[in-house]
């Protein structure tokens, strides 16, 4: 019996059905398609996690801890710890985002950043570091207390914000208290000028030098920047306890002194004089970047009126009927008022033998000759330029001059 092998029929593909070649371009396009989507919205996802999760690039500030008194604690956001400043505290310390500085009411801190910024934190205060927006400022939330600061040479282009419940203070160079209390906050301005800027109405303020700024959270009150008194000028001069220097600086003066004109080979000592608690006055000798010439410049603050202040140079063996006249140029700071006049006396052991009034004084340099007609031998001892309120005149009482070629003949 024979059998007939068995036939296996193999199906054909309908001319229907799709081809292969054609599913596989039709899968890729659709994968192109979703990749096409999905592709920029992982790439953005990414973006943004690293961006929250990647530290800051402005994480902290860097300073030094200086005079301190009393309690003064620091406190760390990241580690959730108050630490208490002891003599025995390192003196560099960073602080970051959210960090603070607290005083209580028996204590003060000095802290800065050398070169800089000099701040002081007052009693009963609470300092917090905010994110700045970008490396050139420094912000901080002043909760409570008062904030003295004093940008130094070196501050440049920088900014510092310091946010109070009331008001927003921005500062370049100057000089400055910030403060705040149950039912106000100010700001005013030692030197230089302040920025204030309210949230609620939306306003902006200037405030100049010996101005002050003050937001009540009495509505009726119209804010507006006016003219420190006596007692807010006393406290905001406090300021000026923050300048440190240096003996290097120190002794950069006495070489740049002896250049500035022939009359300080006769000078072995300077300094400042003023009345206590009612005037100010500060002296710097510095290299004129243009002219390369030698300039003392000479700031003074004479507020209130009988206040006087000034600059001395301690003599040695000046003898006046051996010299026919004096000579200087002087010039007053563009930005300041200029004043009225000033005087230059040159005294003996105990009188003045010589005074001379510089007045006008203008904008740009002038020269001033004054004779001395000396017809018998006086050595004089100490030559003073004396700014006195009532000589500089009311509205010119803080104020900066320049002084160059100081020569005798």
């Amino acid at each position: 019996m024979e059998y007939e092998p068995k036939k296996i029929r193999i199906k054909r593909p309908s001319d229907h059905a799709p081809k292969r070649t054609e599913i596989s371009e039709k899968s890729r396009s659709y994968i192109f398609l979703i990749l096409f989507f999905l592709v920029p919205i992982l790439i953005f996802s990414a973006s943004l996690m690293l961006f929250l999760l990647a530290p800051s690039p402005h994480p902290s500030y860097p300073f030094e801890l200086g005079r301190f008194s009393g309690t003064a604690e620091i406190y760390s956001h990241k580690t959730k710890e108050l630490t208490t400043i002891t003599r025995r505290s390192h003196r560099q310390i960073v602080l970051n985002v959210r960090d603070k500085i607290k005083t209580q009411s028996d204590s003060d801190l000095d802290f800065k950043i050398p070169g800089v910024l000099d701040l002081r934190l007052k009693a009963s205060s609470e300092l917090e570091v905010v994110r700045p927006k970008n490396e050139e400022e420094l912000k901080f939330k002043l909760n409570k207390g008062g904030l003295l600061g004093l940008t130094s040479d070196q501050f440049g282009n920088r900014s510092i914000e310091v946010q109070t419940p009331r008001l927003t203070a921005l500062i370049r160079n100057a000089s400055f208290l910030i403060q705040t209390g149950k039912v106000y906050s100010a700001a005013s301005a030692l030197t230089g000028e302040i920025t204030v800027k309210l949230g609620k109405p939306k306003k902006t303020f200037t405030v100049a030098p010996l101005e002050i700024f003050t937001m009540t959270d009495d509505k009726k009150i119209e804010p507006k920047p006016k003219r420190v008194n006596y007692q807010e000028w006393k406290t905001l001069s406090e300021a000026r306890d923050l300048t440190d220097v240096s003996i290097e600086q120190i002794a950069e003066q006495v070489d740049l002194r002896k250049k500035a004109g022939n009359f300080f080979k006769y000078v072995f000592d300077e300094g400042v004089f003023f009345k206590p608690n009612s005037g100010y006055a500060e002296r710097e000798f510095y290299e004129d970047p243009e002219s390369k010439e030698i300039v003392l410049r000479i700031d003074y603050d004479v507020f209130p009126p009988g206040s006087f202040s000034g600059v001395y140079f301690k003599i040695r063996n000046l003898d006046l009927s051996k010299v026919h006249r004096i000579s200087l140029n002087v010039k007053s700071d563009p930005q300041k008022p200029a004043p009225k006049q000033f005087r230059i006396e040159l005294k003996d052991q105990f009188t003045i033998v010589r005074g001379f009034s510089v007045t006008p004084i203008a904008k740009d340099w002038k020269n001033y000759s004054f004779d001395l007609n000396a017809t018998k031998s006086t050595l004089i001892a100490e030559m003073v330029f004396v700014f006195e309120n009532s000589r500089v005149g009311p509205l010119n009482a803080n104020g900066i001059i320049y002084v160059k070629d100081l020569m005798i003949e």
